[in-house]
């Protein structure tokens, strides 16, 4: 690395500008003297023509018909499936020679471009949806849904590679190519051309669409394993901060062209987007700034700040302080970037994509345990000295039952081993289905709870029955028994029964079960 620093960097062709890497090389081969003599008519060219357009630029891609496309892609598909199959039937050679094919090759014919993989996943997305708000066409809504996945993943091997890094990974606007009101002509181009909707790409549509088959192809993984390790980037300008912006235009005497067109507005920094580049060491700048962004080193960054917000929480619930000290400070600093973090985290996803991790879960309730914690400690400050030790007790309880969602989190590093993420899918299916069950419960024992409290037994109040109905719940039998003398022969009949009810429940959950089993899927 170091070496690069005191030697001249060889001329290479640029991957994004291939054309005119092939214009440098026929050019070496003319005379020196040549050469010399016309370098002020080549300054003076490159001035008055501008830079080349890049072949893979944002300007490009952002006049791509998206909304045309689209709508042609969904056209096809509805006239060509009216029927209900499963996916091994789609891919059987009779019905793929008959309803895939025609549509792929329509779309290669008319509609092919960088961004046919959005327009074909944007389609898949649109038809589940459409089947979950009408039961009466889900059959056909998901056949039509994953025909689009089958014509996307067919679509894949006919991009080259750097063709395939934008068709998966730009922000497409769904909206772009519709035509629109014009403006006047003193409106700047980044206004006029500014997005309507929100942005997404590929890869992003292809996981709300849960096209599940399309993410898991050896060329879309492979992308995405690109992604992590940092081979593809997508804020790869903050690697060009050193560099000095281009001259303006100057005549052939040196001066500033008074003729040239005023420069158009810059656009605003809110507007500015990620670009997807391949990271190339020889044009990154001596910190490498955009590395701080690629996954792998970020998943490492924050595991490390993790752990040291871990230690700072140990070491504040270890002192507890009725007075805030130094060290608590620390530690409400570095656990608000954490926090921070995760909101930015979730402005950006959406919440629907957001919460499909299980730690992201985990980090909500432990960014409302710590601002419980907070407004606690702050109103502790306010109170007298008689109450102040009581509210800090009570925030450091809160903050102690933080530790319940703080130390499963640390275990989130090992999110990228396989065997740890298929125990974290059948951690998230547990947890379901015990959610599914405590409802069950809840409702099941909403009669019990209001006729042992309210009949029966007149002194028993409504905590102790819910307290005598918990201890059944959990298979303390000996809580009826205290409760049997008193009851009549109804109140008696309804506990036993009850008792009956826990008992088979239990018996019932432990021998029948299901495991699971990773493979069956």
């Amino acid at each position: 690395m170091f070496a690069s620093l005191v030697r001249f960097k060889q001329r290479q062709p640029s991957e994004t500008t291939p054309l005119l890497g092939a214009a440098s090389r026929d050019g070496d081969g003319h005379d020196n003297n040549d050469h010399g003599n016309d370098t002020v008519d080549d300054e003076e060219d490159r001035c008055r023509d501008g830079p080349l357009l890049p072949v893979f630029s944002a300007a490009v891609l952002d006049r791509l018909p998206i909304y045309n496309t689209t709508h042609a892609v969904r056209i096809l598909v509805v006239q060509r499936c009216e029927t209900t199959l499963s996916w091994d039937q789609l891919r059987s050679p009779q019905v793929s020679q008959f309803l895939v094919k025609p549509i792929q090759q329509q779309i290669r014919a008319g509609h092919f471009s960088r961004g046919a993989l959005y327009c074909v996943l944007a389609n898949c997305l649109q038809f589940r949806r459409e089947g979950e708000e009408n039961p009466g066409n889900v059959g056909v809504s998901k056949t039509r849904a994953l025909i689009c996945e089958l014509l996307a993943m067919r679509l894949l091997k006919d991009f080259a590679t750097r063709e395939l890094i934008d068709a998966l990974s730009y922000d497409f606007d769904p909206l772009q190519g519709l035509q629109g009101p014009t403006h006047g002509s003193n409106t700047p181009s980044w206004a006029r051309n500014a997005p309507r909707s929100a942005r997404i790409s590929t890869l992003e549509i292809a996981i709300r669409a849960q096209a599940k088959k399309f993410l898991a192809h050896p060329l879309v993984v492979r992308q995405l394993e690109a992604i992590w390790a940092g081979t593809v980037v997508f804020h790869s300008a903050a690697d060009s901060l050193h560099r000095k912006p281009d001259a303006p235009p100057r005549t052939r005497h040196g001066s500033l062209d008074a003729r040239a067109p005023p420069s158009p507005l810059p656009p605003p920094t809110a507007l500015l987007r990620r670009t997807v580049t391949l990271y190339d060491p020889h044009d990154a700048s001596l910190f490498k700034l955009s590395r701080l962004r690629v996954p792998r080193y970020r998943n490492l960054f924050s595991t490390l700040s993790y752990g040291v917000m871990l230690g700072l929480f140990l070491a504040v619930l270890g002192e507890k302080s009725d007075d805030i000290t130094g060290l608590e400070v620390l530690f409400w600093f570095w656990s608000a970037g954490y926090m921070l973090d995760e909101v930015v985290g979730f402005s950006e996803q959406g919440f629907g994509l957001y919460i499909m991790s299980v730690w992201n879960a985990f980090d909500l309730g432990i960014l409302l345990m710590f601002m419980a914690y907070y407004i606690l400690r702050l109103y502790g400050i306010l109170m007298p000295d008689v109450s102040r030790h009581r509210v800090a007790a009570m925030a450091y309880d809160v903050l102690g039952s933080t530790a319940v969602l703080l130390f499963p989190r640390l275990f989130s590093a090992l999110d990228h081993y396989r065997y740890f993420s298929q125990l974290l899918i059948a951690f998230k299916m547990m947890a379901m289905d015990l959610v599914a069950i405590l409802v069950l419960i809840v409702i099941s024992c909403s009669g019990f709870f209001v006729a042992f409290s309210l009949a029966f037994k007149r002194d028993l109040g409504a905590s102790d029955a819910a307290y005598a109905i918990f201890q059944l719940v959990m298979g303390f039998t000996p809580a009826a028994w205290d409760l049997w003398p008193e009851m009549n022969i109804l109140g008696k009949s309804l506990l036993a029964l009850f008792l009956f009810i826990c008992h088979c429940k239990r018996s019932r959950y432990h021998t029948f079960h299901p495991l699971y089993d990773f493979d069956a899927n």
